[in-house]
């Protein structure tokens, strides 16, 4: 007897792998965590302390007041981005302290 076997990209099956297995949410958050260095720019990394993603909240620690303030405005905006780079939407807020 042949069995049938559906033909998948390598795309598709690891898109597969990571659904099943949970993975997707976490590699989501690190392309978060990358893309903040490419969309942000050179200017707000140097001041950037720390970065981390919990419950779909980006925190993002500054050691510069008048950037904390400036960025905390444009929190929406800087989400957008962010999500816009995945693809899909994986924060729900920007926090900045």
């Amino acid at each position: 007897m042949r069995r049938r076997f559906r033909e998948q990209s390598i795309g598709e099956v690891i898109k597969d792998l990571l659904k099943n297995y949970d993975l997707a949410s976490k590699l989501n958050e690190a392309h978060i965590i990358t893309a903040w260095d490419k969309l942000m720019g050179p200017a707000v990394v140097k001041y950037t302390l720390n970065l981390e993603v919990e419950k779909r909240i980006l925190f993002v620690q500054l050691n510069n007041a008048a950037l904390k303030q400036e960025l905390s405005y444009a929190r929406e905006k800087i989400k957008k981005m962010l999500n816009d780079e995945v693809g899909e939407e994986v924060l729900l807020d920007v926090k900045i302290y």
